[in-house]
């Protein structure tokens, strides 16, 4: 799978985006979401429908965002994100029982307040990435850590080593003049509003503008095989997490319905189809976040252990 992805990503990178983005992606959303539900989204359960309602209403702001910001072109509600943001932070004080978690939290929020004052550029870079590159990729590689921590083997350690080296072998070496991709696919994925995280990493990573060409398309190599690896991932693990099991016939029904009706959507107008899309798009991420701490947690708790 990771092969797969990162060929089909320095060959035709806007296109595998747009592919993994309207196919993959709506199926990934919908079957963890139905997966997350039945684990009660790794919350206690008395408090998923606060932390259900809070996602939602989080999802709602961050959408109401990028129409205005990305669709109708202006700024009047750029500070949504930042606010949705520290408000994402502030809910989990109240989905946490225990008080060494809250004073974490509150420690960390006042870390990113002080941030903001002081250097609002990582601010607003963290709340683009972590939606983003951050979950398809930092979020991935975390699960690939719990699992071999888990279930030592060679084969897993290996998915490891290469998901790692991939974003070197993609900065260090010219994978930029393997691109096919025609003109038409890169003016679909400009106008999705994704171009903005190329532009980050260009200017993250560029010294002059010849530089920031490169780093541009090499950037979309990156996000390609990204989110491609990650739903491809998700895929594979049927068997491992058994996610299948929680699909009963009617709900299967549903999922595979609402999926071809998404991906319909897509093809009928690629930017209708991402505007439709976000809200359960941005859900998914939001309802995974218990399970990324959880992850991270699991990391920790292994290592110190040995």
């Amino acid at each position: 799978m990771l092969v797969l992805s990162i060929i089909a990503a320095c060959f035709l990178p806007f296109e595998t985006f747009l592919f993994s983005y309207a196919v993959l992606g709506p199926l990934h959303y919908l079957t963890e979401l139905q997966w997350l539900n039945k684990k009660d989204f790794f919350v206690p359960k008395t408090k998923t429908l606060m932390f259900v309602i809070l996602s939602t209403l989080i999802t709602v702001l961050l959408f109401l965002n990028y129409y205005i910001f990305f669709i109708q072109k202006t700024e009047i509600l750029v500070g949504v994100i930042l606010s949705s943001f520290f408000a994402l932070c502030f809910s989990f004080i109240l989905l946490v029982n225990s008080n060494r978690a809250r004073i974490f939290i509150v420690g960390f929020i006042l870390l990113l307040g002080i941030l903001y004052f002081v250097k609002p550029i990582l601010i607003i870079i963290l709340g683009l990435f972590l939606p983003t590159i951050i979950h398809v990729y930092v979020f991935t590689f975390f699960f690939m850590i719990v699992g071999y921590l888990k279930f030592p083997n060679r084969f897993a350690l290996m998915g490891i080593l290469m998901l790692i080296s991939v974003p070197l072998l993609i900065y260090f070496f010219p994978l930029e003049n393997l691109i096919k991709s025609n003109f038409s696919s890169q003016k679909i994925y400009n106008s999705t509003g994704f171009k903005i995280i190329n532009d980050w990493l260009a200017l993250i990573f560029g010294d002059n503008k010849e530089v920031n060409t490169v780093i541009i398309f090499k950037a979309q190599i990156f996000i390609a095989f990204a989110y491609t690896y990650h739903y491809l991932n998700w895929f594979s693990k049927t068997s491992v997490i058994g996610w299948a099991k929680t699909l009963e016939l009617k709900k299967m029904i549903l999922v595979l319905g609402i999926w071809i009706l998404s991906i319909a959507l897509y093809l009928y107008n690629y930017q209708t189809g991402l505007m439709v899309l976000f809200i359960l798009s941005m859900i998914h991420v939001l309802a995974e976040f218990p399970l990324n701490v959880l992850s991270i947690k699991t990391i920790f708790q292994k290592l110190i252990s040995k």
